[in-house]
């Protein structure tokens, strides 16, 4: 992709990819120098991968060792996560890069789901079975469902389509 493609496809998405840039402060006389702007890529995506992990484990934490008075804070955190990967996610297929990629089903993504289904397993171990929490708790289960089965399908369609690009 050219420099060209990124205004493009930056101008459809204007005020989002604005606000990102503006939150990254991505006008910093600190990018325009290449090295440095692809260590501090990396060193955020290391951030992004640490932060992940140990808001999924404070939150399993939260439930299993805090029972149900330790849900509402379970779920903020949870939802932190999820909004940060999302805003990650909508921002790179803003301008024209996308996670739908073969590589997507590694190994390295089985302990993320593996925090993900012990959260909701122990969330839905302490929450009541009705009003409001209770519901959230079902509704956060049926959604995280519904998102491993996406990166799952999403996953598969990307090799297909790798294999049938190399066959």
């Amino acid at each position: 992709m050219s420099e060209h493609d990124d205004v493009e496809v930056g101008r459809r998405f204007g005020w989002f990819v604005r606000a990102g840039g503006a939150i990254g402060d991505l006008g910093s006389p600190f990018y325009r120098e290449e090295r440095q702007r692809d260590v501090w890529n990396e060193a955020s995506a290391v951030g992004l991968q640490v932060t992940l992990w140990l808001a999924l484990a404070a939150a399993n934490g939260m439930v299993w060792l805090g029972g149900s008075s330790g849900l509402p804070y379970a779920f903020t955190v949870f939802g932190v996560v999820g909004v940060t990967s999302w805003v990650t996610v909508l921002y790179a297929g803003a301008l024209g890069v996308t996670v739908d990629d073969a590589d997507l089903l590694r190994l390295r993504l089985v302990p993320y789901l593996g925090l993900m289904v012990l959260f909701l397993v122990g969330a839905a171990r302490v929450a009541p079975s009705d009003g409001f929490v209770g519901g959230l708790v079902w509704g956060g289960a049926f959604g995280g469902a519904v998102a491993l089965v996406f990166i799952l399908w999403s996953g598969l369609r990307a090799r297909r389509r790798q294999r049938l690009g190399s066959a």
